[in-house]
């Protein structure tokens, strides 16, 4: 989040210092840490814990299905729903996964460009809007749906209904506001084009 947000306000200083912490940590966990602390970290990035390999499990659990069923099985087959059987609940730790078992191949590269389209535009309507109310909403927008890219991939975040509501209502709004505006950015972006 913190590189996402250095990147939006071009905080380049940020970014080089977060990196420099990157490599700091990386030589700490490699020549300085406690032999337990290296083994954890090891074995978190190389997906040996047994936590990972629940992810992992899930993972290809869902891409079986979506191999075996590329245009899905219905929704709410996938997941961790209260209304599906376990015998019946297929692969359910991965937001993209699931919409791929549910919607199939298709379904799920439409929520995947949603997502980035989203965030994409929601930048734009960050930047050039005028009215720091609509800047302020389509910045929570991208921001919080880009925090979640992360956490999708190991949890079924859509499933929460205020998580869910509110961060599509933005993007939504700034999609609105997006449309308001699309003359003055395409002018603005052609002027900026060597």
């Amino acid at each position: 989040m913190l590189f996402f947000i250095a990147l939006v306000f071009r905080l380049y200083r940020l970014l080089l210092l977060g990196l420099a912490l990157l490599i700091g940590f990386t030589g700490y966990v490699l020549y300085f840490a406690s032999e337990e602390f290296y083994f954890f970290v090891y074995d978190t990035l190389t997906f040996q814990n047994a936590s990972s390999v629940g992810h992992l499990v899930e993972w290809f659990l869902a891409l079986d299905a979506m191999v075996a069923n590329p245009e899905g099985i219905g929704l709410a087959m996938s997941g961790n729903t209260g209304s599906v059987e376990d015998d019946v609940r297929v692969g359910g730790e991965n937001q993209f996964l699931i919409y791929g078992v549910q919607l199939g191949v298709f379904g799920m590269l439409l929520y995947i460009a949603a997502l980035g389209l989203g965030i994409f535009k929601s930048l734009q309507v960050f930047r050039y809007t005028e009215n720091v109310s609509e800047a302020r909403v389509a910045f929570v927008a991208a921001s919080t749906k880009f925090g979640l890219l992360l956490p999708l991939f190991t949890a079924n975040a859509e499933l929460y209904a205020y998580v869910s509501l509110v961060s599509w209502w933005a993007i939504g709004y700034s999609l609105s506001v997006y449309n308001r505006l699309m003359p003055s950015i395409k002018t603005s972006s052609h002027l900026s084009a060597p």
